[in-house]
């Protein structure tokens, strides 16, 4: 396997084809979203309620969420490639030439990259239908504006919910290639356990920043509790899929080793009841340290975990989880506060 990818996936495709820097393509997406912004409030008339954070609050979410998704993406896309590479550093050896067995890394599917985006657009306008009552009465610039940005971020967010379901296959799909763990040294297999967790964190970083922008009134809108919940489902499933097959590698390595000390203790225990029996005592306690040391072995083998992560990352993402839910109930609670003074 070779050390960089034949093809990467669409979005950093197309950064990598402009030819320009990471952080200046941000800036450049940045300040278009923002000019836009600012053009559709002058053409409506509106330019100088934008000092109002209410108006920024409606507006700002979309592109906001979009230069996030664009910002985070190539971080865990990377977190994802160092997985698969130390995948790739357990494939077993080819006995031919010595050099560990190639594997293909997938070229991604454009078509169903598009598919995917479009999926996510006609999701959004077929939800929140733009074109009903919630089209700004008077500010036809504007709402266009916040057509086109949610219509996009929906684009990119079930671009993004493929790409990960994607990886994650073929994360799977890696692990069954009968890779060899080290079940005393599960830390090469650590990556995985942090590439999971960067997935799981971006999603719901995501979640939490889109609260912020909400009002009390779409908070308590059932489509957008839908949405969210969905994601947060999503986001933990996403976790443990990602490293389920690595953990079913390292459960069959562990029951390897078992076995092959249950019958190694089995074998040494027979030949030590035989021997007391015939009354042969010379040797003994060679036989003795050696039974000793197997069912030391046996024990330290039952320790060995099976899941490729630590409990930190497990709190870690037990924590982000609660993130959303924590802004969400601050936000209420917030709002019945003002509102009734108690």
């Amino acid at each position: 396997m070779t050390e960089e990818p034949r093809a990467y996936p669409l979005v950093m495709e197309l950064m990598k084809r402009s030819r320009l820097q990471w952080r200046w393509i941000m800036v450049i997406v940045a300040v278009l979203l923002l000019l836009f912004l600012v053009l559709a409030a002058y053409l409506d008339g509106v330019f100088t309620d934008l000092s109002h954070w209410s108006l920024w609050r409606s507006l700002l979410d979309g592109p906001v969420l979009i230069m996030y998704i664009l910002v985070v993406y190539p971080f865990i896309w990377r977190l994802w490639w160092r997985s698969v590479l130390s995948l790739q550093s357990l494939l077993p050896i080819d006995e031919g030439d010595s050099h560990r067995v190639e594997v293909e890394v997938p070229i991604p599917n454009r078509r169903w990259e598009r598919v995917a985006i479009l999926i996510g657009a006609v999701f959004w306008l077929s939800l929140w239908q733009p074109w009903g009552d919630s089209w700004r009465a008077g500010a036809m610039w504007l709402s266009a504006y916040d057509v086109v940005t949610q219509t996009m971020l929906f684009g990119l967010l079930s671009w993004l919910i493929y790409s990960s379901f994607t990886g994650n296959q073929y994360i799977r799909r890696l692990s069954r290639q009968h890779i060899n763990p080290d079940i005393f040294d599960p830390g090469v297999l650590t990556p995985i356990a942090r590439s999971s967790l960067g997935f799981s964190v971006a999603f719901i970083g995501g979640i939490s920043l889109s609260l912020v922008f909400q009002t009390p009134e779409d908070l308590l809108m059932w489509s957008n509790i839908t949405v969210w919940v969905i994601l947060v489902c999503f986001t933990v499933l996403l976790f443990f899929l990602s490293i389920w097959g690595t953990h079913s590698a390292m459960a069959k390595a562990k029951t390897r080793h078992l076995d092959l000390a249950r019958k190694h203790l089995a074998g040494f225990s027979h030949e030590l009841e035989d021997r007391v029996a015939q009354g042969q005592l010379v040797g003994m306690s060679d036989l003795s340290s050696t039974i000793s040391a197997l069912v030391t072995y046996e024990k330290r083998v039952k320790e060995t975990p099976t899941w490729p992560f630590s409990v930190d990352i497990v709190r870690r993402l037990a924590m982000s989880v609660l993130m959303p839910a924590a802004i969400y109930l601050i936000k209420i609670i917030g709002s019945f506060w003002a509102r009734f003074g108690f």
